[in-house]
């Protein structure tokens, strides 16, 4: 399964619904946080999909 990651989109556009938004400064040393509600998001439904096959893939091996 071939994913494309952004790391812009806006909302309700073709590019947000069917791609993977992940914004790489989400990522700290010590957890992971982005942001949600009234300001432009930086993880999308697809990203948090991605996030959690790359983890248990992760987990698996």
């Amino acid at each position: 399964m071939s994913l494309n990651f952004v790391d812009e989109a806006r909302p309700n556009t073709f590019e947000f619904e069917t791609s993977a938004l992940i914004k790489a400064s989400g990522f700290r040393e010590y957890d992971a946080r982005w942001w949600f509600g009234q300001v432009a998001p930086e993880l999308n439904l697809i990203g948090v999909q991605a996030l959690g096959m790359g983890l248990g893939t992760l987990i698996r091996r």
